[in-house]
């Protein structure tokens, strides 16, 4: 017969023939504990747990059982015993991620997805409609321009010409307005904010006056009413629009800066890219908010799993919640219940 000490858990076989009386003491090597044990007597067919197992089965097998189900109960509180004199730690961490890291993970993924979609579409389309859109602005300016000076080019009244160049200079977002003759001869030529190119070009300017070779860069094909070309003056990016004014031969020229433009474009998706920071942002408080309702009921069944695996099955199962975890926790209260009335039954018997 096989003989465990209560105090330290430590196994020993003694020869039930060798017991003289009812009972036997000895201490334990292990521990010194003093160790009671009496003589096994005739066991008794117990007839009333039949109904406990398969009718099929024969009064052996029946013992059998009891006497296997006894020695893992036995050996469950063995356990509990020695872990008891151990840290437990009932939640062992392992590899991988948790379920709010993944959601998290997949949620900025999301959101970068979608990023990245909105600036592509954005480059893609943007900046070729607001290419359009300068376009027909400057063509029209550069139409109203070519048709004010189309009687002063005819009557050569270059004063008229250069009062209708400085009223389009002064439009917002134009660089410059120039007219020239039938020979390419530039009869007038005005900057709008002069302060916007750099000092050298200024400097330039001021001594120079209007530099020639500039509308000469976009002259009009022969045949041609108009010629559009980008231009760069000064450190500045002009987009330059020429309309033929008339039939004198002569050209109407209106340069609008192309910053102003990218600056509109930018100004365009600064909205887009803060709708998209504030939804990563409200997204990932969600997810968080999200985990800790999931990840903290399955921390705590696990922990719970982890205490009846450890033989602690006195410990009632309480988590809150509803659903799925609500339905896994009752599973294993019940669980729980079941191994603890089986034992206490064995035990009895």
């Amino acid at each position: 017969m096989f003989v465990n000490c209560e105090e330290c858990g430590k196994r020993y076989t003694i020869d039930e023939n060798k017991i003289t009386g009812e009972n036997a003491r000895f201490k334990c090597k292990a521990c010194g504990n003093i160790i009671k044990i009496a003589k096994p007597q005739p066991q008794v067919e117990p007839e009333p747990m039949i109904d406990d197992f398969a009718p099929s089965l024969s009064t052996t097998k029946i013992n059998a059982k009891l006497e296997e189900a006894g020695q893992k109960a036995e050996y469950a509180e063995l356990e509990r015993r020695s872990a008891e004199r151990k840290p437990k730690t009932l939640l062992t961490k392992k590899g991988g991620l948790s379920i709010g890291a993944k959601l998290l993970i997949m949620f900025l993924s999301f959101v970068v997805v979608l990023g990245s979609a909105l600036i592509f579409t954005y480059l893609k389309y943007v900046p070729p409609l607001m290419t359009e859109q300068i376009n027909l602005r400057t063509y029209s300016v550069s139409s109203a321009f070519s048709n004010a000076v189309l009687q002063p080019l005819l009557l050569r009244n270059y004063l008229e010409i250069n009062n209708n160049a400085e009223v389009i200079s002064k439009l917002p977002g134009v660089a410059y307005a120039t007219v020239l003759n039938n020979k390419g001869i530039v009869v007038s030529g005005l900057f709008g904010d002069l302060q916007r190119f750099s000092p050298d070009f200024i400097a330039m300017i001021k001594k120079e006056g209007f530099p020639k070779n500039l509308s000469l860069q976009n002259r009009i094909p022969s045949g041609a009413k108009k010629s559009e070309a980008n231009l760069t003056a000064g450190g500045q990016k002009i987009y330059d629009v020429g309309v033929s004014v008339g039939n004198t031969g002569g050209e109407a020229h209106v340069g609008l800066f192309t910053e102003d433009v990218e600056k509109a474009a930018h100004r365009t998706i600064m909205p887009l890219l803060v709708i998209l920071a504030v939804m990563a942002i409200l997204g990932g408080l969600g997810i968080i908010f999200l985990t800790r309702t999931i990840s903290n009921p399955i921390k705590l069944l696990t922990e719970a799993a982890e205490r009846i695996s450890l033989g602690e099955i006195d410990i009632a199962i309480n988590v809150k919640g509803s659903g799925e975890i609500a339905e896994l926790a009752a599973s294993l209260e019940r669980m729980r219940f079941s191994i603890k009335t089986a034992i206490e039954r064995l035990r009895r018997k």
